[in-house]
């Protein structure tokens, strides 16, 4: 009879060592996981600032050939403003998808004034908005990769009980919005 305690006893401390294990794991995972698509985030927001602050020059060498794109100037300086103005990521993704919007409509103005085409200071920036942009299509596909990680390991059994115990929330993916 003493075995058979001792046998229960040893049972239930293996299992209690066993659910501390899983859940300290679980855990850990989860963690690595968010901070991972973190840091993601944070190469997205690197690639466009630097795409944005080329605007202030961009809007420079456009101002000086035409008068009469004063409202598009005046959209993207304040698109801009308020990108870098965001606190989270969804109002980042959100102004930087209008951003982009406008910036591209920016962009297609060289096409209506010829002397824009051949400003070697436009085309500079022009090849460095393009360089920046194809660094921002890597770093989002990356970014939603491991959002789509986490997520599914929140959403797994039984990994989503520790999820909703330590109160892990999905993250959103970076989608580009159309017009």
């Amino acid at each position: 009879m003493d075995y058979v305690k001792l046998g229960i006893i040893g049972a239930i401390t293996l299992t209690v060592i066993w659910i501390f294990s899983y859940t300290y794991k679980t855990y850990n995972r989860l963690v690595k996981l968010r901070l991972d698509t973190e840091r993601q985030a944070s190469h997205i927001q690197v690639h466009l600032k630097k795409k944005f602050d080329l605007i202030p020059a961009l809007t420079e060498v456009v101002k000086g050939y035409s008068n009469h794109e004063k409202s598009l100037l005046t959209d993207v300086t304040k698109l801009r403003s308020q990108w870098g103005a965001a606190n989270d990521m969804p109002t980042k993704m959100q102004k930087a998808n209008m951003l982009e919007s406008a910036l591209s409509k920016l962009m297609i103005v060289h096409e209506r004034y010829p002397k824009i085409k051949a400003d070697k200071s436009f085309n500079n920036i022009q090849k460095s908005i393009g360089y920046l942009e194809r660094e921002l299509v890597r770093e989002r596909k990356l970014y939603n990769k491991r959002v789509g990680w986490y997520n599914l390991k929140i959403q797994e059994f039984p990994s989503n009980i520790i999820a909703k115990a330590f109160k892990f929330n999905q993250e959103e993916f970076f989608t580009i919005e159309n017009e």
